[in-house]
């Protein structure tokens, strides 16, 4: 058993809290980064934030990308339609049914909106890179037209 003199317990007891508020500083600077920068997904103001994966993509993986949100845009109308016919699943969901939620109670509407300005940003990336534009709002008028009657 090694016993330590009065002046190395004193050492010992400053580098533990300099470890400590070193510890405690690295913690601070990271929360305060991740509050600084934006958050992925979708916005408060309906825009949507891409991952830097995604704003890496080239033109083809981009156009495949934006294919491929719209086919599953395309299928929400009868998703929305099945959840309305449906007994809704708790009372909060039943009375923004009832009542007029932003919207109306309906999972499908929130996935709509996510996917829809995430097409959006995608396209906005597409034009940026000077890729061959797709005519998305064509392919979301008649998307738009069908979920209306859900909201």
């Amino acid at each position: 058993m090694s016993v330590a003199r009065p002046s190395d317990r004193g050492t010992a007891c400053c580098t533990l809290h300099v470890r400590l508020g070193c510890a405690l500083a690295i913690l601070v600077c990271a929360a305060a980064a991740g509050c600084a920068s934006a958050s992925i997904g979708l916005q408060k103001d309906g825009t949507y934030n891409l991952e830097s994966s995604e704003q890496a993509m080239d033109c083809t993986r981009l156009s495949n990308g934006i294919w491929g949100r719209l086919q599953v845009l395309k299928a929400l109308p009868a998703k929305a339609k099945a959840e309305r016919e449906a007994v809704a699943p708790t009372a909060v969901q039943a009375f923004s049914r009832w009542f007029g939620g932003s919207n109306n109670g309906l999972a499908s509407l929130e996935e709509y909106d996510r996917e829809r300005a995430h097409i959006r940003s995608l396209h906005g990336v597409l034009i940026a890179k000077g890729c061959p534009p797709l005519d998305i709002e064509r392919e979301l008028a008649a998307t738009d037209a069908e979920i209306s009657q859900y909201r």
